[in-house]
């Protein structure tokens, strides 16, 4: 523990002698700015490792900058030359040496580490102070009995305050000279604390009004110059070798107690190690139905992991199918949307080449960004067809505007609507947005539009209406309804059903709105059929793209 207290802190002053703002203010003493920030940094790595103070030393032992620079008994301006830790610094460039301060009379271990000067030779020391005051105090509460003396065996550790500064035999006469004048020990009068020989192997000290004796035991430490003494006090060991005698014999009663139920617990051992063999083999036989059991679910969950997926597969091939089915329906209305374009297309070229002739470059012109117009009509229904046909899965869902899902499936049934002549009235507010996959969402939108359309198909007023509102604050509801002669009550528990279907016999599978409601349920949303006032009415709702 002693050892450890001293070493912990033999880094700082060697660490503080390499930095570049000590050597600074070295090089100029008299900078006020320099002294205030070595002062500073000295108190906050004081502060941090809880030394007792950290000075510098200019090459003739006047302090320069302190830890305590702010407080009564500051350092700054006192000399110190004389004091043998910046003698012995300057002299063999490190020192170590344990003293009463002459400044505070508090005592404390000194550590200084020389600074060398650019030029060579020492520019100044720094010293550290650790105060070894709380490591008295565990000695003392644990109620030891320490002593640590120096080279010249002068206690200055000690679990009794009063053996402090005091040798433990008589000084010669240069060791009291050289102490008095270097002031280790303040103003201690030095008187030995034994009267006899001091190096035996028992010890007698004056504690108070009492004395302590006992067995000493001493510790070299030479690379300190220290001996640690030990006292081990007889009249306890007395106490603790009667308590030992006591102990004994309760053991010995103890143990021919525990002779006498040791016969007892091995008839009892015995009766339990049967019933233990019975219980491991029921557990073994349980073990062994478990870990059967255990292997045929295994073998289910594996086979249901198997037709789960085959089965979503098949649904997303189905959804697909269907996709394909509804681009099946309307395919003769966009080959006709087609074709116009195309027609015009050929008339302009051939009107082109005869103004061409006639050498009219307006009339070309025109007629060229006519073609371009054309040309670009055809590409945006293509690419309609080419989006709406890919498949797709949960992997492309993203926020989708609920208005331009609409505004791309009414572009597939255009040619349709124009054809039936049908009323479309479509009030989707442009921040209705929500979390989908956009071409699955077009299909649903697409199928509701198809089966209005086909509902809508004798009655001499048609009119398709799209509305979308806020449900609430995590979804949107979007509403698609017609003027047609709505869903007869008998059905409508089975308009979800897959292949329900009242159209005639090739005019439809009765997957459309089943398909659709399944996508829906993968948004996490629901599909609802109704009847207005005039027509069906078909309510989706999803989640909303911010929830």
């Amino acid at each position: 523990m002693l050892r450890s207290a001293v070493e912990r802190y033999q880094y700082l002053p060697s660490v503080l002698a390499l930095d570049t703002e000590v050597r600074g203010l070295l090089n100029a003493v008299g900078d006020p700015h320099r002294v205030a920030a070595v002062n500073a940094r000295f108190e906050a790595i004081a502060r941090a490792s809880s030394v007792a103070a950290i000075y510098l030393l200019d090459r003739d032992g006047l302090t320069r900058s302190a830890s305590n620079w702010n407080q009564a008994l500051s350092f700054i301006g006192i000399s110190y030359a004389y004091r043998p830790y910046f003698t012995e610094a300057v002299a063999t460039g490190a020192s170590r040496y344990f003293g009463v301060g002459n400044t505070t009379n508090r005592p404390g271990l000194f550590i200084g580490k020389a600074v060398p000067a650019p030029e060579g030779g020492i520019a100044g020391v720094v010293v550290v102070k650790v105060d070894l005051e709380g490591l008295q105090r565990e000695w003392r509460q644990a109620d030891e009995h320490v002593l640590v003396s120096d080279a010249s065996g002068v206690v200055f550790l000690a679990s009794e305050p009063s053996w402090k500064y005091r040798p433990l035999r008589p000084l010669a006469p240069s060791d009291t000279a050289r102490i008095l004048a270097a002031r280790q020990y303040g103003d201690s009068d030095l008187r030995p604390l034994l009267a006899g020989d001091a190096d035996g192997g028992t010890i007698k000290l004056a504690q108070g009004a009492s004395a302590v004796s006992g067995i000493v035991e001493r510790t070299v430490m030479p690379d300190l110059g220290w001996t640690l003494l030990y006292v081990a006090e007889t009249d306890a060991t007395l106490r603790y070798a009667l308590l030992a005698a006591l102990a004994a014999g309760i053991s010995c009663l103890a143990l021919a107690l525990a002779l006498a139920a040791a016969q007892e617990r091995r008839q009892r051992l015995r009766s339990e190690r049967a019933m233990r063999l019975t219980l491991e083999r029921r557990v073994a036989e349980r073990t062994a139905d478990l870990s059967a059991a255990n292997t045929r679910l295994r073998g289910e969950i594996a086979e249901r992991e198997r037709a789960t997926a085959a089965l979503r597969a098949t649904q997303d091939e189905l959804i697909h199918a269907g996709r394909l089915a509804a681009l099946g329906q309307i395919s003769m209305a966009i080959n006709h949307e087609i074709n116009q374009p195309l027609a015009a297309l050929r008339t302009f070229l051939s009107s082109s080449s005869v103004f061409l002739e006639r050498g009219d470059t307006a009339t070309v012109r025109r007629n060229l960004k006519r073609m371009t117009e054309v040309t670009q009509r055809i590409g945006e229904i293509i690419r309609h067809l080419k989006v709406f046909a890919r498949k797709t899965g949960p992997e492309h869902w993203e926020p989708v505007r609920l208005g331009v899902a609409a505004a791309a499936a009414l572009d597939l049934l255009a040619a349709r609507i124009r054809a039936e002549s049908v009323q479309v009235s479509c009030a989707i507010p442009p921040d209705a947005m929500v979390r989908a996959e956009p071409v699955r969402l077009e299909q649903v939108i697409l199928n509701l539009m198809v089966n209005a359309l086909d509902a809508m198909r004798n009655t001499p007023e048609r009119r398709l209406n799209l509305t979308a509102a806020r449900e609430e604050a995590s979804s949107w509801q979007l509403r698609v309804s017609d003027s047609g002669s709505g869903i007869p009550e008998e059905h409508m528990p089975h308009v979800f059903d897959p292949f329900f279907t009242t159209k005639a016999a090739g005019e439809g599978l009765g997957l459309g709105l089943s398909l659709s409601s399944l996508i829906v349920r993968d948004f996490g949303g629901s599909l609802a059929a109704g009847n207005g006032t005039h027509g069906a009415i078909f309510t989706l709702v999803l989640p909303a793209a911010e929830a």
